[in-house]
C-alpha cells in the first residue's frame, strides 16, 4: 500500500511538473510575441523619426541652396554662382544662372527672397516645390517683386544633395 501511495504521490508530482512545463512554455511563447510586437512598433517609430530627421535635413538644404542663389548684390553676385556649383546639378546651375556674366557690374543690384515655403511634393519621393517673393532692385529704382515656384527633384548620394530637373514657374509681378 505504502508502494501504491508512493506511486501515486510521484505520479501527480510528475503531472503538476509537466503541468508548470507546458504554462511556462505557453507563457515564454506570449512574452516572444510581445517582444516582436513591440520590436516591430519600434522600429517603425525609428523609420517615422529618420524620415522626419531626413526631411528636415532637406529642407535645411534646399532652403540654403536657394538663398544662396537668390539673395545676392553686385559685390556677391559671382560668389553666389560658385556656391551654387556645390548644389545644383550642372543643367540647373545653368538654367539658375540664367544670362548673367561673371564681369564687375556697373549698376547697383540687389536680390532679396522673403515669404519661403518648402513642400514636398505627392507625385514623387525627391521631388519638391520651393515658393518663394523675390524681389530685384536696379539702382535707386521700385524693387519689383515676382512669387516664383521652383519644381525640382532633390537627389541624394552618399548623404550629398543636388538639386536637379527645376522648373521655373513666376507669377505676375507686382509694383511695391
Amino acid at each position: 500500500m505504502s508502494k501504491n501511495i508512493g506511486l501515486i504521490g510521484l505520479s501527480i508530482l510528475l503531472l503538476l511538473s509537466v503541468v508548470s512545463l507546458i504554462g511556462l512554455y505557453s507563457e515564454n511563447s506570449e512574452l516572444k510575441e510581445e517582444i516582436a510586437v513591440l520590436t516591430t512598433e519600434q522600429g517603425n517609430e525609428n523609420e517615422e523619426i529618420q524620415d522626419v530627421t531626413n526631411l528636415e535635413e532637406e529642407t535645411r538644404f534646399i532652403q540654403t541652396a536657394f538663398n544662396n542663389i537668390l539673395n545676392y548684390t553686385n559685390e556677391t553676385y559671382n560668389q553666389r554662382l560658385s556656391e551654387a556649383k556645390n548644389n545644383f546639378t550642372a543643367e540647373s546651375y545653368q538654367l539658375l544662372q540664367g544670362v548673367g556674366n561673371d564681369e564687375n557690374l556697373s549698376l547697383s543690384i540687389q536680390s532679396a527672397t522673403s515669404n519661403e515655403q518648402v513642400y514636398k511634393s505627392l507625385q514623387g519621393n525627391n521631388q519638391f516645390i520651393y515658393v518663394a517673393e523675390v524681389s530685384y532692385q536696379v539702382e535707386e529704382n521700385e524693387p519689383v517683386v515676382f512669387d516664383y515656384f521652383y519644381q525640382f527633384n532633390l537627389l541624394e548620394r552618399n548623404n550629398e544633395y543636388r538639386i536637379d530637373n527645376v522648373e521655373i514657374i513666376p507669377k505676375q509681378p507686382t509694383i511695391y
